[in-house]
């Protein structure tokens, strides 16, 4: 049977998508905020579930040093070569190691790693509760899983109408299993057995455009669909893109940041 869409376009990356994704994804000072809640520090072993091109990995290979490791883990095989590659050129590569995931289980032993962190993959897995589960699985007791997630439905785009917003993201939402998933981790987390969940919500303010690009993928999705005319589609991109060069071009997309401890 043929994989869901919401897996598969991450499976098989097209090339002018991939090619987005080998610039972006580095670590700046929003990813430093998201990821501090984790509090990686020196000597931990870590799982980086969904890693996508590895920036983020090699950043914390940085942050553990060569007595920790850094697993990175994804269902695409170039994520992989790229993470490698960019793990050589930050002077990691001795102690990341690579797993291309099933994207149900993680490869790892019981107990063997002190956190476990996913970025904006937990929406895309079948079922995030028993993919929540295996984080508890291979944390050791006293360990943290940690995970960021978006909710399309609550982003602002302006100018959009808010009726026009909802109807374009409901046609996008094919390519996640929960668009909303950022709004369902805190409840997941108590589901899936851990303990002292947090929970932290961040919301900058986009003015410049940094926002383009996921709009822009959204609007693929939502063609593909099949569920919305491309008219519509096309003019909510073409809103967006002429208030970015007006200077009135505003949206938010809020990351919810979860963290859990396994306890026992």
């Amino acid at each position: 049977m043929a994989e869901p869409f919401y897996k598969a376009h991450w499976r098989e990356v097209e090339p002018d998508r991939m090619a987005a994704y080998r610039d972006g994804f580095g670590w700046d000072e929003a990813t430093e905020s998201l990821f501090r809640p984790a509090e990686i520090s020196i000597g931990h072993k870590v799982a980086d579930f969904g890693c996508g091109p590895g920036k983020v990995s090699a950043e914390i290979a940085k942050r553990v040093g060569p007595k920790g490791h850094v697993h990175a883990i994804d269902i695409n095989a170039e994520f992989l070569e790229i993470t490698r590659e960019n793990a050589a050129v930050a002077g990691v590569s001795g102690h990341l190691t690579t797993h291309l995931s099933d994207g149900v289980s993680l490869p790892l032993s019981d107990g063997s790693l002190d956190r476990v962190s996913a970025r904006n993959a937990i929406m895309y897995v079948d079922n995030p509760v028993s993919t929540l589960q295996e984080f508890h699985r291979v944390l050791r007791p006293g360990g943290l899983a940690h995970a960021i997630d978006g909710d399309w439905y609550m982003m602002v785009a302006e100018p959009v109408s808010h009726d026009a917003w909802r109807n374009f993201v409901k046609a996008a939402s094919h390519a996640c299993r929960n668009s909303d998933m950022g709004r369902k981790l805190h409840g997941a987390f108590v589901e899936a057995g851990f303990r002292d969940v947090e929970v932290s919500i961040t919301a900058n303010a986009d003015v410049d455009g940094r926002l383009l690009g996921m709009i822009r993928n959204m609007a693929k999705y939502a063609r593909a669909s099949g569920t919305i005319d491309h008219q519509s589609v096309d003019q909510i991109v073409a809103q967006v893109e002429q208030a970015h060069t007006d200077g009135t071009y505003f949206v938010v997309s809020p990351q919810f940041v979860v963290t859990g401890r396994k306890t026992g």
